[in-house]
């Protein structure tokens, strides 16, 4: 008895069910979408996160070429992912005129201007006249190097402990000993402890 009931009870469902229409008629689409509040199909970057669209424009750009490149180490630098650090390195005359103040606003300014250009990066003054890169994406390292080569007062960049020159020199101006000094003259940094008289 028990099982001719549900029978039935599944049998009256089944003609209700096949009672209902089985097509939905779409009459205004956008008022639909303005309703579910989806966002805005026009612009499919509008409703993500920053970190999505950060990561989406690190698969979208496309890494140079090996042929395109001089110098096959700068390629391969460029093809590395994750955080990269590199650094600026001003020229000793125009570090003493910014000091550590000057180069912070030159730090800034840079950020705007790589921005402006399309380059994500992070830009820290970490010393007078000396200015730190970071960056998350391949090929950035290596439009970071061109902007700051179109800069003037550049002694040199570097990356991965490799340092690189504006074009018609393969030196420093002044290299880190001689800065060093002149850093300790100008008081931006302590003297080196005289190792002899630790020794005692």
């Amino acid at each position: 008895a028990a099982f001719m009931m549900a029978a039935a009870a599944a049998t009256s469902l089944l003609d209700l069910a096949s009672a209902m229409p089985t097509t939905h008629v779409i009459y205004d689409a956008e008022a639909d979408i303005r309703d579910l509040d989806v966002g805005d199909l026009s612009d499919m970057e509008s409703d993500v996160t920053p970190m999505f669209l950060d990561e989406l424009k690190k698969r979208n750009t496309k890494m140079p070429s090996l042929q395109d490149m001089k110098d096959p180490k700068e390629w391969a630098a460029n093809a590395q992912t994750g955080i990269q650090m590199s650094f600026a390195t001003l020229t000793q005359p125009k570090s003493e005129e910014l000091g550590k103040q000057g180069t912070e606003q030159q730090a800034s300014r840079w950020k705007t201007m790589l921005e402006s250009g399309g380059v994500n990066a992070q830009v820290y003054a970490v010393d007078p006249g000396k200015i730190l890169f970071t960056t998350n994406g391949p090929g950035l390292v290596g439009r970071v190097k061109e902007f700051v080569f179109g800069q003037e007062d550049i002694d040199w960049f570097e990356h991965n402990q490799q340092r690189f020159f504006p074009e018609g020199r393969n030196k420093p101006l002044m290299d880190h000993d001689e800065r060093k000094q002149r850093e300790v003259e100008l008081g931006w940094r302590k003297p080196p402890k005289d190792e002899k008289s630790d020794k005692g």
